[in-house]
């Protein structure tokens, strides 16, 4: 991404460069991770097995572990070295639970946590095509985010987004699995990484439903073609800027829908919603509300509307 400072009509390029130290790029985001990533910070410098992990952080929404690796040089492979990383996590579960119950008032067992969602996120400069290349896959639980320093005390952190569309499900499922494994992940953690999917989610509803959740799908990203979708185990999440805005659960003839908004912030004049605060559920915020067919379907997207533009305020 190129800066440029606005002089009435006339525009300068602002000339970005790399950070001198791994470590000076690594103290900034482990200082900044809930404001650049999203994530909350569990440990730093993590070693377990062969590695030492740079920077070790928890998605809270995803209820899931993320290493984070930080490069100056682009001389290494992506894959090989994130692929072991990953192996060595999911080999080691127990040390990273007792290192989140170091850090975090809660006290988590191995089995409380989302294996699946687990991922490595690699920050530098820059990356070669070839890195770029290997890790555009959707099913690939690997991130690459660029960072770059400019005078007067500015950054930029922009993530490489994933171009290649996505097989389906049945291809993608086992094509990941032999990807993982050719990289000597056996096969148990080979199933563990391969994140849950919509069409997984999806198979089990109805066509009606199927329907509805394409069309609210598909006026959310109407609305911001940002939103970041991603599939839990147990929902499918609507992301922006690192926080989850809705949520869905689909069943066999009904839609579950989470709007992420503390009590109080929903104006609801019809009460379709259920206030949930003290409720146990599974997805976000306070405000839960089941549809089964589309015939107030204008008004429910106004509800989900409030929650979008809610998030978008506070970002």
């Amino acid at each position: 991404m190129d800066l440029y400072k606005i002089d009435k009509q006339n525009m300068e390029k602002i000339i970005g460069s790399n950070f001198d130290l791994e470590r000076g790029l690594q103290n900034l985001i482990e200082n900044n991770l809930e404001l650049t990533l999203g994530l909350e910070f569990v440990a730093s410098e993590f070693t377990v097995g062969k590695y030492r992990l740079d920077t070790v952080a928890y998605d809270r929404d995803l209820n899931s572990f993320v290493i984070i690796e930080y490069k100056k040089s682009s001389k290494y492979s992506v894959i090989d070295q994130g692929f072991a990383y990953l192996n060595t996590l999911l080999n080691h579960k127990v040390d990273f639970t007792l290192r989140f119950n170091e850090s975090f008032p809660e006290q988590k067992k191995v089995e409380d946590f989302e294996w699946g969602q687990v991922k490595i996120i690699y920050i530098a400069g820059s990356f070669t095509s070839y890195q770029m290349d290997a890790i555009n896959n959707p099913a690939l639980p690997i991130e690459l985010f660029e960072a770059r320093k400019y005078k007067n005390g500015y950054m930029t952190l922009n993530q490489i987004m994933k171009t290649s569309i996505p097989a389906r499900f049945s291809h993608t499922h086992n094509q990941h699995k032999r990807e993982v494994a050719d990289k000597g992940i056996n096969i148990d953690n080979a199933s563990e990484l391969t994140a849950p999917t919509e069409e997984q989610l999806l198979e089990t509803s109805s066509e009606n439903i199927r329907d509805l959740y394409q069309s609210m799908k598909d006026s959310l990203l109407e609305w911001d073609s940002s939103f970041e979708i991603k599939p839990t185990k147990l929902y499918i999440g609507f992301r922006l800027n690192h926080r989850n805005v809705v949520d869905f659960l689909p069943q066999k003839n009904a839609l579950k829908v989470w709007m992420n908004l503390s009590k109080g912030e929903l104006n609801d004049p019809e009460k379709l919603t259920r206030d949930v605060s003290h409720t146990g559920h599974w997805g976000n915020g306070d405000y839960e509300l089941k549809i089964k067919n589309d015939e107030q379907l204008e008004y429910i997207l106004s509800l989900l509307k409030q929650s979008w533009q809610q998030h978008r305020i506070e970002h």
